[in-house]
Parts: C-alpha cells; structure tokens; sequence
C-alpha cells in the first residue's frame, strides 16, 4: 500500500513550487488536506480548514505510522523543510525514532545548562537552603533531641555567617560580619582547601575561638553538601578534610580551664551585683548555683517555679519531660524580686519575644569589672561541679542537679533520690559559695537581704 496515496487510489504528489504552496488549501468540507511532495519522500503540504499551513513528515517505523510537524510554511522555505524531511527520512531508515532523539538530546542540553548555572551557585545560597533543612528538622517532635538542632546552635549558625552592620538594640557599635561571612559570596566551585586555609589564617588572627567555631559548622555544612547529587558534581568534597587546613584551625581550648577558681569567687560575685541589669544579675548567679544548661536557665517559666516547696522545673535535653531541682533559699529570693513582666522569669522588655537571650555580653562585662580570665556562660556550669567538691557533694547527686545521663547500673535501675535529699545537698553547696564570696545572706522577715563582706548592704 501506498502510504502517500489520496482518495480513490489516485497519487497526490506534486513537486513544491512556491506558487503551488501558496495557493494550495484545504479541500471543502474537511478539517484538513495533505499534499505530498514529488521529490521529498514523506515530506507533506498540509492545510487546515481554518486556513494554517505547515509542513509535516510522515513515515512508517516499526510497523507504526509515524507523523510529524516541521513546521509553519511561514517559518520553512521549500528548500528547509525537504532537508529537514531528507534527515528525518534517514534516522527512521535506521530505525531511530526522531523524537527519542529530540528527547534525548534536550535533556543532555539541559543538563549541561543545569552544570553550567550550579557552577554560579554561591556559597550563601546553598548555606540558606542548609539552614532551611535544619529548621525543618527542628519543627518534627518524633526527631529525638541530639539529632536536630537547638535554637541556641541555630542562631550560632546564623550570627557566624550574618553580614553585619546592623544597628545594635544595646550599644551604638553596629553588629560585625560572622567569621564565616568572607566565604558565603564565594562560588561553591571556587571552595578548596588552600581557599579555607587562607581564610582560617586571616580569622584566627583576630578571633581565634570563633574560627575555630566557624571551621566546624562550615565542614559539617559542606559534608552535608557532599552527600546530595546535586552538589556533589560540584565540590571538592575533600576541601575540609586537607591536613594542612587543619594545622591552621585553632585548637579548642581545655575545658579544664573553662571554669570560675574558689578563689575568684568573690570578685565575680562583687561585679555581677554591680550590673545594671537586674535580670542578668540573677540569671548569672542562678546558672552557677545550679550547674544549669545556659537555654535550660533562659527557658524558665514562672509555672516552673514551685515557690510553695521549694523547687523549679528546668527543660532538659536529655529527658523529656525535663527535671526537678531544688530552689535553694539565695536563690529563690533572688528570683522571688525579679519584675514579672510576661511569662519568662528571666524576661527583657527589649528582645522579640520577651525574654533574656544574650547573658554572654553582662558577664563578659562582669569578667573585665572582676579582672578575670576568660569563662564562658557553660563554664559556669562547669564551675558548679567543680566546686562540688569542696563540700563532698556526692557525684550522683551532682549529676542529677545538672541533669547528666545516670553511668553506673545503681543509678540508672535503682536510686530514686527524693527533691529533699537534693535539696539537702544543694542548699549546703550554696551556703558555701556564699561564704567564699564574702556574701551574708539571712532570710528576713520574707525579704531575701544580701551583704558582700566589707562592702555595703543591697537588695538582690
């Protein structure tokens, strides 16, 4: 069978002749008319009732009837579409059907397109859309704590990498540019291990521990990155891994050292009372009193303060449901005078959402009053087991005033210790740092007075 053959068996090939196309038109009562060509094989003039014309190809491949569109006669000269009807006359007498083809190389052209614009992706981009997986993280509560992230390390990840120069809400100096920010306008292409090498020479120069800080978040960023196909045609995955790189990232420092001495006690306590603040003053005195985490003491809650019997419900990130503590008689009379603003015991009328955030910049304020070595907010809570010691604090006890995963099989399966027995324990450590902070403390007549030994009286 003829497969270019018309109606009534007659043939309806004619050579293209550009008059021939233009007066060609579709037969009356029909949606469509095909006049086929005498020197193209499969090449076909077709005109549509609504009076478009185009050029199309029709063929057999593998037994099946295969048509094609070339294109608008306005677009194709006769010359163009007998070319492109010769070439597709040729693939299919191989066999190979001129759309997988079409298919086929498109999606190789795009993909080419698509390596050419993930080269231009920027370091910042692709740090957003990271960030961006761990908030989502954050928000689904079957994800146990430890295998998402705190709204403590979020915001370390974004105060590293912040831009800077935004007006401060407590200072006139404007924020400065994160440790990680030189490296968010760089090309993701462009990251090596000599880039990081020169980059952690220029920062631990001035900012040593946030370096460092910086170095961490940023290698588990790009290991993350190294995991995902999109990416990983992309990078150098062993940018983080160079040795040399990690001979200039300063080391950590001991956290031995990371702690308040007996001895300077007493002129951490004197600068502390000297803040301004009322609420740092007793969120700081509070975190060394009770070994708490840093966002376990800035998440307190009034409801979590049980003034009847003496105890306070603390956030814990190791059980659930939190823990109980005592609430020692310095402290709760500390606590007992700060303002109740809104819900948080440790508010500020001036964050975003009421409540104290930022302990860092008072005590780093209180180290200079004091003439005191470097000790971060954590090494405060370092310093509560340390100091244990001096009145034989038992260590379970300890462990369980901080909130520390029970080691031992008794601990774990058999010691209940009731809130009193802490309490017991916990009072004694606090006299006790009252002592050597030459600080006289005697309840009176409900109020909570403090003195500081060879200074004068003050109200917590």
């Amino acid at each position: 069978m003829n497969l270019f053959r018309g109606i009534n068996g007659m043939a309806k090939n004619q050579n293209f002749t550009a008059g021939r196309v233009e007066a060609y038109k579709c037969e009356a009562g029909k949606e469509q008319s095909i006049l086929w060509d005498g020197k193209s094989a499969g090449l076909g003039l077709r005109a549509t009732a609504a009076g478009a014309k185009s050029y199309i190809f029709q063929t057999k491949l593998h037994s099946k009837t295969l048509r094609l569109t070339i294109g608008d006669v306005r677009t194709y000269t006769i010359s163009k579409a007998q070319a492109e009807a010769n070439r597709l006359k040729a693939l299919t007498d191989q066999g190979i059907d001129p759309r997988e083809l079409a298919k086929a190389q498109k999606e190789e052209t795009d993909a080419k397109a698509a390596d050419e614009k993930s080269k231009e992706l920027l370091v910042g981009q692709v740090w957003n859309e990271y960030l961006d997986y761990q908030k989502d993280k954050m928000t689904r509560p079957h994800i146990e704590r430890g295998k998402k992230w705190g709204a403590r390390h979020l915001k370390d990840h974004e105060n590293l990498s912040q831009a800077g120069g935004e007006e401060r809400k407590r200072s006139k100096e404007k924020t400065k540019a994160g440790v990680l920010y030189p490296l968010m306008s760089m090309r993701m292409v462009d990251i090596s291990a000599d880039v990081l090498a020169d980059w952690q020479k220029v920062e631990a120069s001035t900012r040593a521990n946030n370096a460092r800080q910086g170095f961490e978040m940023f290698r588990a960023f790009w290991r993350w990155c190294s995991i995902r196909p999109e990416y990983l045609k992309i990078i150098d995955v062993n940018a983080v891994e160079s040795k040399e790189l990690r001979d200039e990232v300063p080391s950590r420092k001991s956290k031995r050292f990371d702690v308040l001495q007996r001895a300077q006690l007493k002129p951490w306590f004197k600068a502390v009372n000297s803040l301004n603040s009322k609420v740092a003053k007793v969120y700081l005195q509070a975190v060394i009193l009770t070994g708490a985490r840093r966002e376990e003491m800035a998440n307190l809650k009034w409801v979590d303060v049980d003034f009847q019997w003496n105890a306070v419900w603390l956030k814990d990130k190791v059980e659930e449901q939190g823990r109980k503590i005592p609430l020692t008689p310095y402290l709760k009379g500390l606590i007992e005078n700060l303002p109740r603003r809104n819900e948080w015991v440790f508010s500020s009328p001036l964050s975003k959402d009421g409540r104290y955030t930022d302990p860092s910049v008072s005590h780093h304020r209180a180290l200079d009053l004091a003439q005191l070595p470097p000790v971060t907010i954590h090494g405060l809570r370092r310093t509560f087991a340390s100091l244990a010691e001096w009145v034989e604090m038992p260590v379970g006890i300890v462990a369980e005033i901080k909130g520390h995963k029970p080691s031992a099989t008794a601990e774990k399966h058999y010691i209940s210790r009731p809130i009193e027995l802490l309490a017991i324990w916990h009072t004694k450590y606090e006299a006790w740092i009252l002592e050597q902070a030459g600080i006289e403390f005697k309840p009176q007549d409900g109020a909570q007075l403090l003195k500081v030994v060879g200074g004068t009286s003050a109200q917590a």
